[in-house]
C-alpha cells in the first residue's frame, strides 16, 4: 500500500513496508550515514542518520525506523544539523591528523561529512590511544586508528563472507575491530577477497600496494616490465571514466601503460580462453569415466579457493585443476614466450592489472614461485592503476590507443564474461556442447533465470545428456548452495562457477571505491556491451590459444604444464 508523509513540509510518497532512510534518498533527500549498506538489515549504529519525528522525543534513526500513515519528519532542523555535527567532531576527536598523505584523502566519507556539516577546527580534545597498523597480510593493510567503528567491514566478513577475520573486541570506549587473539591478518581467516576494503569508509582498510616496485622495475634498464591487462578492467576503466568510446578502453590504457616505460602490454584475456579451453576438456574426460567426481568447482577465484582450503578440505579434489587467467599467463610470460624470445626470465617483471585484491595473495602463494622465480611479480588494482597513470602525469581521457602486443594480443567474448557471476559458466557450458559432438538437432541455449541473488542454476542437453551448471557470487550463497546440494543428495549438477565477491569480478575487492553497488551492476553492463561487439565469440576461436593446447605445451602430461600449470591446493585446516 502506497500513502504519502510529509517531510520537511512538503508530501511524499512511499510505500508501506520501506524505511524512512530508503523512501527519502528515493525522493532525492539525502541523509548522512556511516553505518548503513544496501542488502543489509539496518543497525542504527552511527546514528548519523538521525531525523525528527513529531510526537516523539527523542531523534530516531531513519534507517531503522519505518514510515507510518500521518508521519511528520523534519530532516533538517537544527536541533538534527547540530546532533549530526556532534557526532562527526566526536569521530574526529580521535581521527588521525594525515589526510595529506592519506590514500582516501578526496575519497574519505568522513572527510566529505566534515565538509558537509562545515566543521573547521577540532572541537573536542582528549588523550588519544595508540593503535599500530598491521601490514602482514599480502593483500590488505589494516591501519586500527582511521576506524569509526561503523560495523560495515565487520558484516560483510561475517554476514557475506562467513569468516569473520574481522569483529569487535573489548567494550564501551574501549572498543575496537580487530582480529581474532589480536593476530595480524596474515594468521587470521582472511580469505583476501578485499570487500572489506570496499565499504570501508575511511582508509583504516587498504590493499597492500605493489605501486611503489613496479615504478622502480619500470625505472630499472634491465629489467623488461611486462604487463597484463584484465578485459574487465578496461570495463572498469570505461565506467569510472565514462568513456564514449567504450570498445577502445584496453587500448587506451596500454598506450598510457607504454608511455610509462611498459615494455609489453598482453591482454590477460588470452589466458581466460585458455583456462576456459582446458576446464571444459577436463570436464568432458569426467563426464566420459562412469565415476567422475562432480560438480567439478571453479577454481580461478583465489579468495575461493583460500576458503575452501581453510574449511571444506573435503572438496578440494572438485576443485577444477587449472590455475587462474592470471598465473596462466604469468607462466606462458616466462616460460614460453621468453624462450621464443631468448629471453632470460629472471629479467622479466610481470605485472598483472586486476579488479582483485585476492590476486596479490594469488601471485604469492609458493605454489607459484619456482626455483626463486615467480609468476607474477606484482599485481595492481584498478585503484593503483589509475595512481600509476597519475604519478606519471597521464590522463586516460586524452590518450590516444595502442594495440596490445603480440602473441597475446587477442581473446574472444569469453574475456568479458569473466568478468560477472555466470559469465564463465556460460562460457565453459558452450565450449563442452562444442567437445561433446552434440547432434544437428540439439541448440545452445544459456539462459539465466531472472532472480538476481540466491541459486542460479541451468539444465542443458548436449550429446543426448542432460547436464546442470551453476554459479554463486559470494562465500554465503556458495556455502549455502554446496550445502543444499549435498542435503538434498542431488547428483545432476555438473560444474558450479563460485566467485567471493557480490556479483563477480565487476564487485571486486580492487575496484574503484563506491558507495553501494551501483557501479558493479554498470561494470557487469558494460562487459556485457563490449563481449557483444567481440569480432571473436567463442574461446575455440581465439586460434593462438587453440594451437597453444593443441601442441599439447598446455595440456595435462607436458613438462611444463606439470611444474608450472598444475594448481597445488593445501589443507590448510591444521594451520
Amino acid at each position: 500500500m502506497d500513502f504519502q508523509i510529509e517531510v520537511n513540509n512538503n508530501q511524499l510518497d512511499v510505500s508501506e513496508g520501506e524505511s524512512l532512510l530508503t523512501a527519502l534518498t528515493r525522493n532525492g533527500i539525502k541523509v548522512p550515514t556511516l553505518c548503513h549498506m544496501n542488502r543489509f538489515s539496518p543497525t542504527g549504529a552511527c546514528r548519523l542518520c538521525v531525523v525528527e519525528v513529531e510526537g516523539r522525543k527523542d531523534l530516531v534513526t531513519s534507517c531503522s525506523s519505518k514510515v507510518e500513515i500521518g508521519m511528520k519528519v523534519r530532516t533538517n532542523s537544527q536541533r538534527v544539523l547540530r546532533a549530526r555535527k556532534s557526532l562527526v567532531e566526536l569521530l574526529l576527536s580521535n581521527h588521525p591528523d594525515d589526510c595529506l598523505y592519506c590514500l582516501r584523502n578526496g575519497h574519505c566519507e568522513l572527510q566529505s561529512l566534515a565538509e558537509e556539516m562545515t566543521i573547521k577546527e577540532r572541537k573536542y580534545y582528549g588523550e588519544k590511544k595508540t593503535l599500530y597498523p598491521d601490514y602482514s597480510s599480502p593483500s590488505v593493510a589494516r591501519d586500527p586508528a582511521k576506524c569509526v567503528l561503523c560495523s560495515r567491514c565487520v558484516r560483510m566478513c561475517e554476514e557475506v563472507q562467513l569468516v569473520t577475520a574481522l569483529d569487535f573486541i573489548s567494550r564501551g570506549n574501549q572498543t575496537k575491530v580487530n582480529s581474532a587473539f589480536n593476530k595480524g591478518l596474515n594468521v587470521s581467516t582472511c580469505i583476501h577477497c578485499g570487500q572489506c576494503i570496499q565499504v570501508c569508509p575511511t582508509a583504516a582498510l587498504i590493499d597492500i600496494s605493489h605501486l611503489e616496485k613496479v615504478q622502480t622495475a619500470l625505472g630499472n634498464p634491465n629489467k623488461m616490465v611486462v604487463f597484463h591487462l584484465s578485459p574487465s578492467v578496461g570495463a572498469s576503466v570505461a565506467a569510472e571514466l565514462k568513456m564514449k568510446s567504450r570498445q577502445l578502453a584496453m587500448e587506451r590504457i596500454a598506450y598510457a601503460l607504454k608511455r610509462c616505460g611498459a615494455s609489453r602490454v598482453f591482454n590477460l584475456g588470452f589466458a581466460s580462453d585458455v583456462n576456459v579451453l582446458e576446464e571444459a576438456h577436463i570436464l568432458k574426460d569426467r563426464l566420459e569415466k562412469t565415476n567422475g567426481d562432480f560438480p567439478v568447482i571453479s577454481s580461478c577465484c583465489p579468495a575461493w579457493v583460500r576458503y575452501t582450503e581453510d574449511h571444506h578440505p573435503d572438496i578440494l579434489n572438485r576443485l577444477s585443476p587449472v590455475k587462474s587467467p592470471q598465473q596462466i599467463m604469468g607462466t606462458m610470460v616466462k616460460t614460453i614466450y621468453a624462450e621464443q624470445h631468448e629471453l632470460d626470465n629472471e629479467n622479466i617483471f610481470s605485472v598483472s592489472v586486476m579488479p582483485c585484491v585476492g590476486n596479490k595473495y594469488e601471485s604469492s602463494r609458493e605454489e607459484n614461485t619456482h626455483k626463486g622465480i615467480s609468476e607474477i611479480d606484482a599485481v595492481l588494482t584498478v585503484r593503483e592503476l589509475f595512481q600509476l597513470l597519475r604519478s606519471f602525469g597521464l590522463d586516460l581521457a586524452q590518450m590516444n590507443e595502442e594495440k596490445m602486443d603480440e602473441p597475446y594480443n587477442e581473446a574472444s567474448a569469453v574475456a568479458w564474461k569473466h568478468g560477472y557471476s555466470g559469465g564463465k559458466a556460460e562460457a565453459v557450458a558452450e565450449q563442452l556442447f562444442y567437445l561433446m559432438g552434440h547432434n544437428k538437432k540439439e541448440r545452445f541455449k544459456f539462459n539465466p533465470p531472472k532472480n538476481m541473488t540466491g541459486r542460479r542454476e541451468i539444465k542443458l542437453t548436449v550429446g543426448g545428456k542432460q547436464l546442470g551448471f551453476a554459479w554463486v557470487s559470494s562465500i554465503a550463497e556458495a556455502e549455502n548452495y554446496l550445502e543444499h546440494l549435498k542435503q538434498e543428495g542431488r547428483d545432476d549438477i555438473h560444474y558450479v562457477e563460485v566467485m567471493a565477491c557480490l556479483d563477480g569480478c565487476v564487485g571486486g575487492g580492487g575496484q574503484p571505491i563506491s558507495r553501494g553497488f551501483e557501479m558493479a551492476r554498470t561494470r557487469k553492463k558494460l562487459c556485457l556491451e563490449m563481449e557483444k561487439s567481440a569480432e571473436k565469440k567463442y574461446a575455440r576461436e581465439n586460434l593462438k590459444a587453440s594451437k597453444l593446447f593443441r601442441d599439447g605445451k598446455l595440456s595435462p602430461g607436458n613438462e611444463l604444464a606439470e611444474e608450472w600449470l598444475k594448481p597445488v591446493f593445501v589443507d590448510r585446516t591444521s594451520e
